[in-house]
């Protein structure tokens, strides 16, 4: 890496970047630009708000992001060039930080159940809160049949026993599958989240996301302020915790399998009762239904039971959950980004950024993918008055004809010296800062007559200009000049007598003023 040289203009920056922390708040002082690395685009924001073409001027600060930076991949270099000349040729950037065909935006890291392990689908969707409802209207319907009365009040209340058992299960078997997902975002996030760290081809910002949807599974309910190294020692003492729950899931197997056999005579009973009630028909094939499930959801819960004491999991250990939890705090407040404090001290910034790969990583030809990326921004002031420089000739005219003077038949006569002057010119051109390729100046020059007669005189010139190119390589210019002119002195005109042994012709040299046509070339701004 090649070293930079440590000027006023680095020390202003590195203050910038220690000041970046208190800049975000500054929105409506600063501009924030926004270069993504992946789709190579820019966008910018002002006073909070996002902004198409942003009016920079000169002296502004703004704060340059490189967005979607993965530090544990690339080290970044940054070069800042001032400059109030025009002529760059650019905006285009070389390589590409971009997402590989075929990866989309988002990842799944846990979709559902370990494939292969038993549920208790069939077991959540008994339908006896439902029951329980039906036999609370089915009493008061046969409040005047007392067999049928008593026989569903007894149905009401193994019901309402079997509801509550079947909640507990739930409940349990809710918390067990909570921690099997917990175990399995655990194994994956500490064998796989350095591996997505350092894919060049994901987007840094869907590593992080994934990193949170990790975290909220590993450690729910907890901030990445409130993670405590206790959270970590808790994993210890999972499998206790889990053989607790399993053993807690069998008893209420028990209990449940208890309610269903006082619940088969009752429905069998309400079954031979001949009333002529459709309802209580139905009522009683659906007890019968619970009755008959309950075969089906011992042998569910017998194989997922059995499925939990086979598992071969490795358990991590409280030193891996503490690297996860360092790692998981480290991605919530690393931001992925490049920053960059700008002072805007001349007409245009060019910005360019280098992110080579560290030396740890591999660079094979067969992933180019992570070669060395360069990236450029331009940005420039627009408003207030630029002034550039510029060397060409000036071709003048005064308004009155420049003369020579003689003496004949001892007479003063006139002679016109020649009717456009040339002079070796120097101009001034003053603009906005914001233009086209042809732009409107406004011009003052200086030339140096190149006729012998006049070479200690100066040409002066004042007008309008034409502005051709960013870099105002041709500038064309016109309007009033003021130059030397030799007249006649001491009250002498022309016809007056004037004897030429006496001696010359006295004579002054004057400024008049006439119009010019200049051409120059730009060599400085």
């Amino acid at each position: 890496m090649k070293p930079q040289t440590v000027s006023f203009k680095t020390i202003l920056s590195f203050l910038g970047m220690l000041l970046l922390p208190g800049a975000a708040q500054l929105h409506a002082q600063d501009l924030h630009v926004y270069y993504n690395l992946f789709t190579d685009s820019l966008s910018y924001q002002k006073d909070g708000e996002a902004v198409k073409k942003p009016k920079i001027r000169k002296g502004d600060f703004i704060i340059l992001h490189f967005t979607e930076y993965n530090p544990y991949l690339y080290e970044a270099d940054v070069e800042i060039d001032q400059r109030n000349a025009d002529d760059w040729d650019g905006g285009a950037s070389t390589g590409t930080l971009g997402l590989a065909p075929g990866m989309g935006g988002s990842m799944s890291i846990l979709g559902g159940s370990d494939a292969g392990a038993p549920g208790l689908l069939g077991f959540m969707d008994m339908p006896l809160f439902s029951l329980g409802e039906s036999s609370m209207r089915l009493k008061d319907f046969f409040s005047g049949s007392r067999g049928a009365e008593q026989l569903i009040g007894q149905a009401q209340i193994q019901l309402q026993a079997l509801a509550k058992t079947q909640a507990q299960m739930a409940e349990i078997y809710s918390e067990l599958e909570s921690m099997d997902k917990s175990e399995r975002a655990a194994q994956l996030a500490a064998d796989h989240l350095d591996l997505l760290l350092r894919n060049p081809r994901i987007r840094p910002s869907l590593i992080r996301r994934i990193a949170s949807e990790y975290q909220t599974m590993i450690f729910p309910g907890q901030s990445d302020e409130a993670l405590a190294l206790n959270e970590a020692f808790k994993w210890e003492q999972r499998p206790v915790v889990k053989r607790r729950l399993m053993n807690q899931l069998e008893a209420k197997q028990r209990e449940f399998d208890a309610q269903i056999i006082q619940l088969a005579p009752i429905a069998q009973q309400l079954s031979s009762l001949d009333v002529g009630s459709t309802a209580l028909e139905d009522f009683a094939t659906d007890l019968r239904d619970v009755t008959g499930n309950a075969g089906n959801l011992r042998e569910q819960l017998e194989a997922y039971l059995a499925y939990q004491n086979d598992k071969s999991t490795r358990d991590l250990s409280a030193e891996e959950m503490m690297a996860l939890q360092l790692k998981f705090r480290e991605l919530a407040d690393q931001s992925f980004s490049y920053d960059v404090a700008i002072s805007m001290e001349k007409n245009n910034v060019i910005t360019t950024a280098r992110f080579a790969p560290h030396d740890s990583v591999s660079t094979s030809a067969k992933d180019q993918a992570i070669a060395t990326k360069v990236k450029t921004v331009k940005l420039s002031a627009q408003g207030g008055l630029r002034i550039s420089t510029g060397f060409g000739v000036g071709f003048s005219r005064l308004f009155e004809p420049a003369q020579e003077f003689s003496a004949r038949d001892n007479a003063i006569v006139a002679d016109e010296s020649g009717i456009v002057q040339p002079a070796l010119s120097t101009y001034i051109h003053f603009y906005p800062g914001h233009r086209s390729g042809v732009g409107l100046a406004g011009t003052f020059g200086i030339g140096i007559p190149l006729s012998t007669a006049n070479l200690t005189a100066l040409n002066f010139f004042l007008g309008p200009s034409l502005l051709f190119g960013r870099g105002q390589r041709i500038v064309l210019s016109g309007g009033l000049t003021a130059g030397p002119s030799t007249r006649l002195g001491k009250g002498y005109n022309v016809g007056d007598y004037f004897d030429p042994n006496v001696g010359d012709i006295p004579t002054r040299t004057s400024y008049d003023l006439g119009y010019f046509l200049g051409i120059s070339f730009n060599i400085g701004g």
